[in-house]
């Protein structure tokens, strides 16, 4: 089976000729280990690296890590390039090399000819054992689960390449850089990609899980994903004697998706305390399971101060919590469900210079995004039924008459279209093409 081009690849492309090493860091099962394969394949055919000088190891294999750790010099120097050209040594799983960050320094600054490309399943250890040592000589890159684009790709090529083109006008228009997002009426593709669409919404896109042929074989990849990796990640990085409040935790979090979070009702009931609870979060976080998404205020003291929205890193995990997979619109959060679909999409997509947040007024008017970009706000509300004109809400009216943003989206479920709003220029798209 042929391999699926992951996104990723274009961005690092560009690093792979400077001397910073990378580190590329997600959550277990989203195909890092591939990732490298793919990268090697790349370096090696278009970029005319001899095959001998591209090495894959893993710190998995005990042998290797215990080498590494007892001469890091003498272990990079047995995988020195041939003819005096320089070495690529990719080393998956690296969160397991105690000091290790110590280890890459001088490994940096006293080898010449050498490139080190690390992968890493956790970003707090990531940042703790390597990120300090190595200021501006390590370069980080993200690999998510697929996103909709490389799912399609695993699924339909063709119409991979119809979503392609149009996903690139929205995001030239969030940007100020188009005008037009397609002609106006119902999309012809819908029928063709909203059941795609809602299949990656109820099962994700851990490769393996968007690989698998039946719906059996999905949901035991994603419960096996759960007990066999990430809970073994987060238990140990929490030093928790049970996962019982862990199993909780994630459950009722799984609950929530798009809603606020009550942090006196969540301890309640995992049982933690403020302190405790806080620190459950922030692994979650960090072992990419949870994203929490802040308010948009005017006043940034305000913004500190209010609670934030709960999405999953991906919604195959959180259905698998929940034992619900049932077809979208049976379930009584489907429109909770492609929200969080929208917000993953948005944050994979935008650039790091863009902010994502939320707005939400004491009197219940809400818009379900914010972005903010080079000076702008642009509001993004997220209304998954089908349209056959343009409406806008009167909670994006609201946002729109407060904020005077000079553009808007509204997304559908099959709907292009526009419409001029107190001078705002309010755009209509459909979910699947972001």
């Amino acid at each position: 089976m042929a391999l699926i081009q992951r996104k990723l690849k274009q961005q690092i492309a560009r690093f792979l000729n400077r001397k910073e090493y990378i580190a590329i860091i997600g959550p277990r099962q989203a195909g890092k280990t591939t990732f490298l394969k793919m990268l090697k394949e790349y370096l090696v055919e278009s970029q005319g690296v001899a095959s001998p000088n591209v090495h894959y190891l893993t710190f998995e294999d005990r042998k290797l890590l215990h080498s590494f750790r007892q001469d890091p010099i003498a272990f990079v120097r047995s995988y020195a390039g041939q003819d005096n050209k320089p070495a690529i040594i990719m080393i998956d799983e690296f969160q397991y090399a105690a000091s290790g960050g110590q280890k890459l320094k001088l490994i940096y600054d006293t080898m010449e000819n050498v490139k080190i490309i690390l992968t890493g399943s956790s970003s707090l250890e990531i940042k703790a054992k390597v990120g300090k040592f190595m200021v501006g000589r390590l370069l980080t890159f993200h690999l998510f689960p697929f996103d909709f684009q490389e799912y399609l790709l695993a699924c339909d090529e063709r119409l991979a390449g119809v979503l392609s083109e149009k996903q690139k006008a929205i995001y030239n228009y969030l940007r100020g850089l188009e005008n037009k997002l397609s002609d106006a009426g119902a999309d012809p593709f819908a029928k063709q990609l909203l059941p795609f669409f809602e299949n990656y919404a109820t099962f994700g896109g851990y490769p393996a899980v968007v690989m698998a042929e039946t719906e059996t074989e999905k949901q035991k990849l994603l419960n096996d994903i759960y007990d066999n990796y990430i809970l073994r990640d987060i238990k140990g990085l929490l030093e928790l004697a049970t996962e019982d409040q862990l199993y909780q935790l994630t459950r009722v979090l799984a609950t929530q998706i798009g809603n606020l979070l009550n942090y006196q009702n969540l301890g309640k009931i995992a049982d933690l305390d403020y302190r405790n609870l806080k620190k459950h979060l922030r692994i979650l976080q960090e072992t990419f399971v949870i994203r929490l998404l802040i308010p948009y205020f005017t006043n940034k003291q305000k913004e500190l101060s209010k609670n934030p929205k709960v999405f999953f890193e991906d919604l195959g995990f959180r259905n698998s919590l929940l034992k619900s997979f049932q077809p979208l619109d049976q379930k009584t959060e489907g429109g909770a469900t492609i929200g969080n679909v929208v917000y993953l999409l948005l944050k994979r997509a935008l650039t790091e210079e863009a902010e994502l947040n939320f707005w939400r007024t004491k009197a219940g008017a809400e818009v379900d995004f914010v972005m903010q970009e080079r000076g702008e706000i642009i509001p993004i509300e997220v209304k998954y039924s089908r349209y056959d004109q343009p409406q806008i809400s009167r909670s994006l009216a609201a946002f729109i008459n407060n904020f005077k943003p000079p553009r808007a989206l509204v997304v559908n479920k099959n709907y292009f279209g526009r419409k001029v709003f107190i001078n705002c220029e309010v755009a209509f798209a459909p979910a699947y093409y972001l």
